[in-house]
């Protein structure tokens, strides 16, 4: 059971659920279908994936227009440290997420397309950030 009080499948923590629900959601398959319409007929080469960082940087990745369907099934994979503005401490060491962390997927969000006015080659999209598929909670 997760912290929701729901059943979770056998072999499947929370997070599976909450990523695969989602995903899975029907009109957000029409969406992505809509999107990929849109970075044809705007001629679409690179995709810039936006999340916020935990102190309200815009971070994100670009990718080929080409990946759009399956980052927008499977995500793409950043570290937990990628959503900190990294900082030294007096030691040495960074301060926040290690490089052993689990990482996170990040799914676009397709109603949040948007051609770059001052680069019409490139869209942009936010992201949604979910605990890793491997991740047990």
């Amino acid at each position: 059971m997760n912290r929701a009080g729901e059943t979770v499948g056998q072999g499947q923590s929370a997070a599976d659920q909450d990523i695969e629900r989602f995903v899975d959601d029907p009109e957000r398959k029409e969406l992505v279908k809509k999107v990929r319409k849109k970075i044809d007929e705007l001629g679409i080469d690179y995709l810039y994936l936006q999340f916020v960082s935990v102190t309200g940087r815009i971070m994100g990745k670009g990718i080929p227009a080409d990946h759009w369907e399956s980052v927008a099934k499977k995500g793409f994979q950043l570290v937990y440290g990628a959503t900190m503005n990294l900082f030294l401490n007096r030691h040495g060491d960074y301060l926040g997420y290690g490089p052993e962390a689990a990482e996170l997927v990040g799914i676009p969000e397709p109603e949040t397309f948007m051609q770059l006015p001052w680069d019409t080659r490139v869209a942009r999209l936010w992201c949604t950030l979910f605990r890793n598929r491997e991740e047990r909670v």
